[in-house]
């Protein structure tokens, strides 16, 4: 199976000629699936919702995608508290924690970003114990399958990323995550293309991959980009960062990975 995995897309602040490149380069790679981990918009207001809705309906293959932290409006409180999700649910996806199950691969996506969190920065996120219980009965359902888990905020800490981010519950999803054998986890927030590997014993081992901003000029030290990852069931994948090299996104760093 091959995965176009996009992030921190940020509508309200794209660099607008990077769109038809990105779209252009997808088209080339022909994924099985594209999964977009969070951040559609800026301050989740209806026309960077629209404008989401569009570059979705210009993409010709399969999606999968869950809200982060910016997809809460920023704004508007009423709708902030009572019905965070109303616009994401409108213009993007009903399901805010879908699951994708085809090719040996199961991929499931929980909605780490929430309404309020118990910190100053509402900017951080939050994995509850219902969500990891709901995680573990996906991949029972598909116990053979490769397991790839899809989140906004990292609960590792990503190499070199110039953002410090806080998971309430973090420490307890990690380890869930350990005890089901995941074998990759793709997130964004960062803005920052990172890879770590956590070894869970001494058979099997979970890779972490962070994406930077496809599209955004909010960039934190690092080119545009997006990663590719090629999965060969039941435990090999090989992982690509694409970053925009002025003219097009081009090949960064490529690396091979057995999780078993």
């Amino acid at each position: 199976m091959r995965i176009v995995h996009l992030s921190d897309l940020h509508f309200g602040t794209i660099l607008p000629d990077l769109t038809p490149l990105l779209l252009a380069e997808i088209d080339g790679i022909r994924p099985d699936l594209i999964v977009v981990s969070g951040d559609f918009t800026q301050t989740g207001s209806r026309q960077e919702f629209a404008e989401a809705q569009a570059f979705l309906a210009g993409l010709k293959f399969p999606w999968m995608a869950i809200p982060g932290n910016h997809d809460v409006p920023r704004y508007d409180f009423a709708e902030r508290f009572f019905d965070p999700y109303k616009k994401y649910r409108r213009f993007i996806a009903a399901d805010i924690e879908p699951v994708y199950n085809e090719k040996g691969v199961c991929l499931a996506g929980i909605n780490t970003s929430r309404r309020i969190l118990p910190h100053w920065n509402w900017a951080h996120g939050a994995i509850s114990g219902e969500q990891t219980g709901w995680l573990r009965n996906q991949y029972a359902a598909a116990p053979d399958s490769f397991r790839v888990c899809v989140m906004h905020h990292p609960v590792w800490k990503v190499t070199e990323a110039q953002l410090k981010v806080i998971v309430f519950g973090g420490h307890k999803a990690l380890q869930a995550l350990k005890d089901m054998k995941v074998q990759l986890v793709l997130s964004g927030h960062v803005h920052h293309a990172a890879i770590h590997t956590i070894p869970v014993d001494d058979k099997n081992k979970i890779v972490f991959l962070s994406a930077s901003t496809a599209l955004s000029r909010r960039v934190r030290g690092q080119k545009n980009g997006f990663n590719v990852i090629d999965i060969d069931p039941p435990d090999r994948m090989n992982i690509e960062i694409r970053g925009y090299t002025g003219k097009g996104f081009g090949k960064l760093e490529s690396y091979e990975h057995v999780t078993r």
